[in-house]
């Protein structure tokens, strides 16, 4: 019983970080083609207003939504989730990085492939450090 619990806990904490990821991924692609195409900003840079401004909605959508995390330890999960968030910026710029000068590919290929490493590695942090 308290595995199946803890099971279906886990289950539904993932299907909406997985739905929330959806909208913030949309955002991020949203923002790099109008930064990349509308515009013409380097892809990097392209990537880094992307991913400042998502940020944003990512943060407040896991916090309220999706773990549930109690109101008065705002500055201890800002400065966790700022840290998830500069390990998973770091995944994305040396991952968009590869792909393009090594392996010629487009940036949002590379993107792609950092979103879901990054995914993973959110999920991780966000359920077991960032909210706790």
């Amino acid at each position: 019983m308290f595995l199946s619990k803890a099971l279906n806990s886990h289950l539904r904490a993932l299907a909406k970080f997985s739905l929330i990821g959806s909208l913030t991924a949309t955002i991020y692609f949203l923002i790099i083609w109008v930064a990349d195409v509308i515009f013409g900003f380097p892809y990097i840079l392209a990537i880094t207003m992307a991913y400042c401004v998502s940020t944003v909605f990512h943060f407040l959508a896991n916090k309220c939504f999706i773990f549930a995390a109690s109101r008065g330890h705002h500055k201890a999960e800002i400065l966790r989730y700022l840290i998830m968030w500069f390990i998973n910026f770091l995944i994305t710029i040396l991952v968009v990085s590869l792909c393009v000068n090594l392996l010629h590919l487009s940036p949002y290929l590379g993107v792609c492939v950092s979103v879901l490493l990054s995914m993973c590695c959110s999920y991780i942090m966000c359920r077991f450090w960032v909210f706790k």
